[in-house]
């Protein structure tokens, strides 16, 4: 089925064919009609059955329908071009429709996994986050933004998010019932604090 705004796109193609075909049996020396008596006319001829069916027969014919659907490298290339475009006024409105904006994101988070798991593997890739996590620079902004009322809110909003998350409380029960098991035996218990004291000792030992 096609895509509306494109059968809305074809009318006046349309219109004007019909229009074409009509005007073929009037007289050649009549005048040519004026834009308005010419779009009167148009909207006349798109009202009546005749052109409804053959508007009709065109959408369902397959090679019209060919014709019509675009490349997918095409609709591709021409995205990319749209949107490489910063003053677009319809990127710019799109971009600020959240609905929009969520899709978008969603529609490349497998590509941006993809890319970035690339990238971690690459050397010059890691020397290049090294580097930057290095600068003093970049760790005082760092700083900076950890100290923000915004931060701590995302923070917290990320705590509650993992302490809500199935696995997570499945990890944290794991924990809470292996130390339960420790404290119901108190030799190992025992053993455990034994072997921290040796080690201990042996790390005071050694530094004499």
């Amino acid at each position: 089925m096609l895509n509306k705004h494109v059968f809305v796109a074809l009318i006046p193609v349309i219109a004007c064919g019909l229009l074409l075909s009509s005007c073929g049996t009037t007289s050649q020396n009549q005048s040519q009609p004026d834009y308005k008596s010419t779009k009167t006319m148009v909207l006349d001829i798109l009202q009546t059955d005749e052109a409804k069916k053959t508007m009709e027969t065109m959408m369902k014919d397959e090679s019209f329908q060919k014709n019509l659907i675009m490349n997918p490298e095409t609709v591709r290339t021409t995205l990319i071009q749209s949107i490489a475009k910063p003053d677009n006024p319809h990127i710019k409105k799109a971009f600020k429709d959240p609905k929009f904006t969520s899709t978008l994101a969603k529609s490349m988070k497998d590509e941006n996994k993809k890319l970035l798991k690339e990238l971690m593997k690459d050397p010059e890739y890691q020397q290049m986050m090294l580097s930057i996590l290095k600068d003093p620079d970049y760790e005082k902004s760092l700083l900076d933004l950890m100290k923000t009322s915004a931060y701590r809110k995302q923070t917290m909003q990320i705590m509650k998010d993992s302490l809500e998350s199935p696995m997570f409380q499945a990890e944290m029960l794991k924990i809470m019932m292996k130390a339960q098991e420790d404290m119901m035996n108190p030799q190992s218990l025992n053993e455990g604090t034994k072997g921290k004291k040796k080690e201990k000792k042996k790390k005071s030992s050694g530094g004499e």
